[in-house]
């Protein structure tokens, strides 16, 4: 109760002192957000190596704070930026292929993000990211006659393991996912 009245007054004072400026409350899908496998806050989705490079591996690791384990939501994309670069979630060898073939086991690598929007490279359009349809999965939006998920290799949640793409199973605890925004 007490945290609510404060917050409440320092939300109208700083409106009081800037009506020019915008709200100090921030929509919750482009505040910074960690993937954990199977509701396990301590492993979180991240970039092997942590170094921003292209066709790093997306993998499983202690959760650290680093940057490149922060997740932003940008449309159905789920982006880390750094230094204001975007980079996605994408499989290789389809990086701006017409023509690009999809199988069980396909390593998830970081790309620089394709347009820097949903109309880029379909292999970078993911969702079921926090509180979106599709969730606890993060499926590839990609349309064929699989549906594919971001997948935990071998359900092991060892440092440094290589996540995969792999056709949907529901209640495959492998493709499960859980949430948490930073504030």
């Amino acid at each position: 109760m007490k945290f609510s009245a404060v917050l409440a007054l320092a939300f109208v004072t700083v409106v009081a002192a800037a009506p020019t400026q915008r709200s100090i409350f921030t929509d919750p899908y482009k505040l910074p957000y960690t993937i954990h496998p199977d509701g396990d806050k301590t492993k979180c989705v991240g970039v092997l190596g942590g170094k921003f490079v292209v066709n790093a591996t997306i993998d499983i690791f202690d959760c650290n704070g680093s940057a490149t384990q922060k997740w932003f939501d940008s449309d159905i994309r789920m982006t880390n930026p750094e230094d204001g670069s975007e980079w996605a979630l994408d499989v290789p060898g389809s990086f701006g292929a017409a023509d690009f073939h999809l199988e069980n086991g396909s390593k998830v690598v970081l790309r620089p993000s394709a347009d820097g929007g949903e109309d880029g490279s379909p292999t970078q359009a993911w969702r079921g990211g926090p509180g979106l349809p599709g969730a606890p999965a993060i499926k590839l939006g990609v349309s064929t006659t699989n549906d594919w998920c971001l997948d935990l290799t071998d359900g092991n949640k060892g440092n440094r393991t290589p996540l995969q793409l792999w056709a949907c199973i529901q209640g495959n605890t492998n493709q499960k996912w859980s949430f948490d925004f930073e504030v």
